[in-house]
């Protein structure tokens, strides 16, 4: 399908810190799948993104995924961390808006070349990294084209330094009255922005979730093991992404003989910094369990990750900062507009899911597309009976097997849909026709 029959495809220039073969996130399959499926929508795509040696970690599949009507093109960039720190220290003041703000001249110089040469009709941004916003802003302003501000984690937080809230929502002031689209990833998010800004025309502020790509599901393969098996694939911490209420739970239950210790496995795939803590490490001994937890701080390849969860017996599903202090409060608010990635990819491989949160955006899209009740982190007893009646089920069900076919309630959320919604709004700012 062609947005501009007669003149041929409309070109996207994308804005792009993390882009394949970056395997830091699962954030980066976003706009890795939305300058694919742009094309089925009369959408090519430039994207300006980093050199690979900024990344720490990449895939090569990834890699190998970037169609070949999408152009990457390289800039220098470099980590102020890198730098100028001394052993992982660095003054902060010098990472304003982030890290990797030395990109914004050779991502604006190319931008401008491609623009230069007619080769853009709307320009397109997304952050993570607030740099990439900087850079999307100062071509927008300079050549005047239409620009959508995408974002994959709300900016702006509470918690932040009084100075650097201060300076870094002057800069989102300017993003949000200059952007055409502000593009959200969660309902939320999106209505918090309104919020936030409510003089500008709520129709600026639109929702495009993330979701999964079908054709990763083909052929999927489950990988598990032969033991009941929990498994998180993804980062943790102790704020938001908090294991240890599970563990807890893990005890609970292995004390009163709902589960058998020789046939258990918690395994943590991908957790990222954190699991490889002193911190972390001691918290694990200290939880009774550790001999039947699995830790793996690297992350890996996406298609197995993939496999993982096609085979794990219970996926879980973390979303709620610990405690009830004011701190704790504020990360909620935070928390509670995120949905991570990988909660879709759950949604698509059909298999069980326990979800530790009170309330927010992942329990709404668990409750609306599977029915599932959450169950508060804190609510060690419930977490634990929770255990024992998945552990039960799994006697009585056939072994793993993907789910061949996704629920018609899920269907929603396939990457082609979504960008559909995209190339709909592209379309609207770039011919100026109403929403």
């Amino acid at each position: 399908m062609t947005a501009n029959p007669g003149r041929g495809p409309r070109r996207l220039l994308v804005i792009a810190f993390h882009y394949p073969p970056d395997n830091s996130s699962t954030g980066v399959l976003r706009t890795l799948k939305f300058t694919e499926y742009l094309a089925d929508h009369g959408w090519s795509s430039e994207v300006i993104s980093v050199p690979e040696d900024l990344y720490e970690s990449r895939d090569p599949a990834l890699a190998a995924a970037i169609p070949s009507h999408v152009n990457v093109h390289r800039v220098w960039a470099a980590d102020v961390k890198r730098l100028l720190g001394v052993r992982g220290v660095y003054p902060q003041a010098l990472a304003f808006p982030d890290r990797y703000w030395p990109w914004w001249r050779a991502a604006v110089r190319k931008g401008a070349e491609l623009i230069a040469a007619g080769r853009v009709d709307a320009v397109y941004s997304t952050y993570p990294m607030a740099t990439a916003h900087l850079i999307g802003l100062r071509l927008h302003r300079r050549f005047g084209l239409p620009w959508v501000a995408d974002f994959r984690d709300p900016w702006i937080e509470d918690s932040m330094p009084r100075f650097r809230r201060w300076a870094e929502g002057a800069i989102e002031r300017r993003v949000m009255a200059r952007a055409g689209r502000v593009i959200c990833n969660t309902p939320a998010m999106c209505q918090y922005l309104r919020g936030r800004y409510p003089r500008l025309p709520p129709e600026r502020f639109v929702t495009i979730t993330n979701g999964y790509d079908e054709k990763d599901f083909v052929d999927l393969e489950p990988e598990g093991i032969d033991r009941f098996e929990i498994l998180y694939p993804g980062a943790i911490d102790a704020v938001n992404r908090d294991p240890l209420p599970l563990l807890a739970a893990v005890r609970l239950a292995l004390e009163r003989g709902w589960l058998d210790r020789n046939d258990l496995q918690v395994t943590l795939l991908g957790g990222g910094p954190y699991a490889d803590t002193e911190t972390f490490r001691r918290a694990l001994a200290q939880s009774g369990v550790a001999d039947v937890v699995s830790v793996q701080a690297g992350r890996m390849p996406y298609r197995r990750a993939l496999q993982r969860m096609a085979g794990a017996d219970l996926l879980l599903a973390l979303s709620e900062p610990a405690g009830e202090d004011a701190r704790a409060r504020r990360n909620r608010t935070w928390t509670y507009m995120q949905v991570p990635a990988k909660t879709y990819e759950y949604l698509r491989v059909g298999r069980k899911i326990l979800a530790l949160m009170s309330g927010g955006a992942v329990a709404e899209l668990l409750e609306q597309t599977l029915g599932l009740a959450t169950i508060p982190p804190h609510d060690i007893e419930a977490v634990a009976q929770a255990l024992r009646t998945h552990y039960e089920l799994r006697r009585t069900e056939a072994a793993a097997v993907p789910q061949s076919e996704p629920l018609p309630q899920v269907e929603a959320y396939s990457r082609e849909r979504l960008t559909a919604c995209l190339a709909a709004e592209l379309e609207r700012i770039v011919t100026g026709g109403p929403r």
